[in-house]
């Protein structure tokens, strides 16, 4: 018999034993409410991702800001939106920063996949719209939506 859960607001979520999660695939973001082990209370990873989206959009918007705040000096110092051999490339206009992406345009650019509300953290993974040549953004908050970490 196949483990199904509601989560309202989102949908059901049918259990997947290769992941020990509970899993809906259904529209552009992927949820998951992943089991640590057999001991994991599903119903407090239920209210948790209920609470998420009812704080959602919210969530969103700050959680892109976040993360651009945390990877923009690495993304404007080592994946340059210029071309380094360029002959013409004016290096003055580089060193003052004229090619660097903001803040703003980085947040922009990514977009969330895939929501995984975890006990004791929320795993989020962003496309990264090419900022990083089509690397995934991993990011981790805790259940205050406060970001923990960052990385490609």
């Amino acid at each position: 018999m196949e483990k199904i859960v509601r989560v309202n607001g989102i949908g059901l979520f049918k259990y997947n034993s290769e992941l020990k999660s509970y899993v809906h695939h259904e529209g552009k973001i992927h949820w998951t409410l992943k089991l640590d082990d057999e001991s994991t209370d599903v119903d407090i990873l239920v209210s948790k991702a209920e609470l998420l989206f009812v704080e959602f959009e919210r969530f969103e918007q700050a959680a892109k800001v976040e993360i651009a705040e945390a990877l923009i000096d690495y993304k404007n110092d080592f994946w340059p939106e210029y071309d380094e051999n360029d002959i013409e490339l004016d290096w003055d206009a580089v060193d003052a920063g004229e090619y660097d992406l903001t803040t703003e345009e980085f947040a922009e650019l990514i977009s969330l996949l895939i929501v995984e509300i975890r006990f004791s953290e929320i795993y989020c993974e962003y496309l990264d719209g090419d900022l990083f040549g089509g690397h995934r953004i991993h990011a981790y908050f805790n259940h205050d939506y406060k970001l923990i970490k960052a990385e490609i």
